[in-house]
């Protein structure tokens, strides 16, 4: 009897799977045991059995948090990139711990997809999906929210019909600050072009890599973020070789500066993933890389923003180095201790947990708070799925899935649900930046249209504040609008939604 190809790799993938369990129940790794900060840490538990969350066929690949029917809770979709059927699964979030598919009658259609995210991109206070697909040569496709659960397929009336090959991420931002979220559709193969949609506004995209200085690119995944805290989202491209970093130079272009940077990496990398955050709370962002099948002893890498336009490899100094077997990564305070920590997977190694310790180093705790396993994840979508304050993340892989729910029950938090003006900034506020200002520092977040290996986290940004009680929040929104609250009250824990009409905030309670 013949089996398919990816049946072996399927049969390979369960029994490497199954001794790699084995042998770190045996025994944890020098980075995981044997240390004193093994207190009150939260443990993650796998609950995707007692939610009503049904799977995607077999072989996941990637997810995404998003409210599409604004009640305040987030929804959930998951994709399959290899599986015959059920490949698309919308979860509706019930508000009570549960969810519903409500896949069918939806207008999402079934098929093989490895990239996902939510935007409102016609600015009508509806989360809009574009799905990537797997399949050869074919564009993203664009889903308009009509309401009631119901969506409709305008990718050809839109414009988004390039034919970019497999698609390896699909992400938003506005880029030129227009008030309409922007696409990049990012294409794996050295053989065939990403592309960079710009919204005119009306319903319609424009293809504009080449004029937009990016000119004929590929990519494996990209990540926006604002790295030199002037407005304008710049671009990291991962890439099989050289990474690239593009400067936003505020009138609809962009400039390579990977070189000036020092974020190129190294030819023989082979990136996959990056993820942004401010790591040592300086107020700038800092960037992490993922590899897999690298040649070179420096897996992935952590670069240290120097505020300057440059950046620092501190892979090392950090201990934030992994096996170069990468899939994903995201930053978030899982512990809501006020420092915002590091999460990898891998694909036939162990996940990593790196706990931020808040003197410039980190330390793996993945396996003592559950999250080592399962492994070949490819997306880890972070998200409060039942509004107590604390992050949960869904992990969608070849070999397992799980909603791994948060346990952490002490430390006081934020979450601040950003609605633009539909006007200036986009309603779902991708590309705003958020500061909150503490007794012992600033910390900052950005409203993400998606990052890592093809997988969105939660709109709303959340912080971990520790003990502190009264905190300064500002708002800056893509247009430079600036919205301040002061000596705001977070003991025990808030969420928010802050409106930039009126700059207003008000207190939301979960349901």
């Amino acid at each position: 009897m013949c089996l398919h190809p990816y049946r072996l790799f399927f049969l390979f993938s369960i029994s490497l799977y199954l001794a790699l369990t084995l042998l770190t129940s045996c025994s944890s790794s020098q980075n995981d045991s044997g240390n004193s900060t093994n207190i009150d840490l939260p443990k993650f538990n796998n609950v995707l059995g007692n939610v009503g969350l049904t799977r995607v066929g077999g072989l996941g690949q990637t997810d995404a948090w998003g409210d599409f029917n604004n009640d305040s809770f987030q929804d959930l979709i998951l994709l399959s990139a290899l599986s015959r059927s059920n490949n698309v699964s919308l979860n509706r979030n019930d508000t009570i711990g549960t969810f519903t598919n409500v896949t069918e009658g939806s207008g999402i259609i079934s098929q093989r997809s490895r990239s996902v995210a939510w935007a409102d991109f016609n600015n009508d206070n509806l989360l809009d999906l574009v799905i990537g697909t797997i399949r050869t040569l074919e564009p993203p496709i664009l889903y308009q929210n009509l309401g009631d659960g119901v969506f409709i397929d305008v990718s050809l009336d839109a414009g988004i019909t390039k034919e970019g090959g497999i698609i390896g991420h699909t992400i938003w931002s506005d880029y030129d600050r227009d008030g309409w979220v922007d696409l990049l559709q990012a294409s794996r193969a050295d053989s065939v072009r990403s592309f960079l949609y710009h919204n005119n506004g009306d319903g319609t995209f424009g293809e504009v890599s080449e004029v937009s200085g990016l000119g004929k690119f590929n990519t494996n995944s990209a990540v926006w973020f604002d790295f030199n805290n002037n407005g304008s989202p710049d671009l990291f491209l991962a890439n099989g070789g050289l990474n690239k970093l593009y400067l936003n130079n505020g009138d609809g272009t962009f400039t390579d500066i990977t070189d000036s940077a020092g974020v190129g990496g190294d030819p023989d990398w082979n990136s996959v993933a990056a993820c942004v955050g401010d790591f040592n709370g300086d107020g700038f962002f800092d960037l992490y890389v993922v590899n897999i099948f690298s040649k070179t002893p420096v897996r992935n890498a952590l670069y240290r923003n120097n505020g300057n336009g440059t950046f620092t490899n501190v892979t090392a100094e950090t201990g934030t180095g992994d096996v170069g077997d990468g899939r994903t990564c995201a930053w978030v305070d899982f512990d809501g201790d006020g420092w915002i920590d590091l999460f990898t997977t891998n694909h036939v190694n162990p996940s990593k947990l790196f706990r931020n310790l808040s003197n410039g180093s980190f330390l793996n705790v993945a396996s003592q708070v559950g999250l080592d396993t399962p492994i070949d994840v490819f997306g880890a979508a972070w998200g409060d799925y039942n509004n107590d304050g604390f992050m949960d993340v869904f992990l969608n892989g070849h070999i397992g899935v799980g909603l791994m729910e948060n346990s952490r029950t002490q430390n006081n938090f934020i979450i601040l649900k950003l609605i633009g003006n539909g006007e200036t900034t986009n309603t779902s506020a991708i590309g705003a930046r958020v500061e909150v200002i503490t007794s012992s520092g600033i910390k900052i977040r950005e409203v993400s249209g998606g990052r890592g290996c093809c997988e969105q986290d939660m709109l709303p940004v959340h912080f971990g504040v520790g003990n502190e009680i009264e905190v300064d929040i500002q708002v800056r929104w893509t247009d430079e609008e600036v919205c301040t609250f002061s000596n705001v009250d977070v003991e025990g824990g808030r969420l928010f939604q802050v409106s930039q009409n009126g700059c207003s905030i008000s207190e939301f309670e979960p349901k």
